[in-house]
């Protein structure tokens, strides 16, 4: 007998303990919804494209939410059941949620095949010299000169600063001595853009209080340093493989290159870095011939 597992939760602390206890009992993936309570469903916010915004003034529909897992074994249920009742402290308790079980009549996909494991993985060609190539020798070769701003460039002229150089995606936010203390990158500056352009679709993301307060913290940024991330960087005797690693951490699609002082000397991209592989590739094949 297949039974569906409803928990509705008020109060969000106990998302990741429940989750973790479902998990450490092997309780089949539960799917996690945003629920609300009923309330008005017409205001004038919403017939002006603002209707997120009533959300913020609901207190229950910021705590809650509704899991539900479909379990199969009578024993997994009761397992499934007990450990919800011990993170929740009693569903009995007020502003503690409600937990439903309910009989499903019909249940398919449960129990997935497995897709059978080739014996011998696909060769996937890895060329170990790449990853020690010298940041400085792609620099070099790249030609991108960086784009360096006081901390208190306003983003516009930010902007008009890299459209000005195409293969600059990230700016360097430098001291007046020219030594790197942030970063802004073209994205944070397209936001600050769409803000003023079509405030209405950035309103309609605001489901809960933490988008509130990133929301709030973006209508803030008007310098250079007010929308900065703290400073990452690489020198010239850096290898392909750290700049590499360090993009895909910090989600950047370019790096200033710096002196033994921070001083910014140099830029490398993503796009640059990916071209200049490519070319070493097609000149060792060109040599094998």
């Amino acid at each position: 007998m297949v039974h569906l597992l409803i928990v509705i939760l008020d109060d969000l602390k106990v998302l990741p303990d429940l989750l973790h206890a479902w998990r450490e009992a092997r309780v089949p993936g539960a799917t996690i919804l945003e629920s609300v309570g009923a309330y008005r469903a017409h205001t004038w916010l919403e017939r002006v494209g603002l209707g997120a915004l009533e959300r913020l003034f609901e207190a229950e529909e910021i705590r809650r939410r509704t899991l539900l897992t479909a379990i199969d074994d009578e024993a997994l249920l009761e397992r499934a059941v007990a450990e919800a009742e011990r993170v929740v402290g009693s569903f009995e308790r007020p502003n503690s949620g409600i937990l439903l079980v309910l009989p499903v009549a019909e249940a398919r996909g449960l129990r997935k095949e497995r897709l059978p494991i080739p014996e011998t993985a696909p060769p996937h060609p890895v060329c170990a010299a790449w990853r020690e190539m010298r940041v400085g020798e792609i620099a070099r070769a790249a030609g991108l000169e960086p784009v360096a701003v006081p901390p208190d460039a306003p983003l516009d002229e930010v902007a008009r600063a890299l459209a000005a150089r195409p293969g600059v995606r990230v700016a360097c936010v430098v001291s007046e001595d020219g030594r790197l203390i942030g970063l802004l990158d073209i994205h944070t500056i397209a936001e600050d853009l769409l803000f003023y352009i079509l405030p209405e679709e950035l309103f309609r993301e605001i489901t809960d209080l933490e988008r509130v307060a990133k929301f709030t913290q973006k209508t803030r940024i008007r310098t250079a340093a007010d929308g900065m991330q703290r400073p990452v960087w690489v020198k010239e005797t850096d290898t392909l493989k750290q700049a590499l690693m360090l993009m895909h951490e910090h989600r950047l699609s370019g790096l200033p290159v710096v002196d033994e002082s921070y001083h910014v000397v140099g830029y490398v991209d993503l796009l640059g870095l990916l071209t200049h592989c490519l070319a070493q590739r097609d000149a060792e094949k060109e040599k094998a011939r």
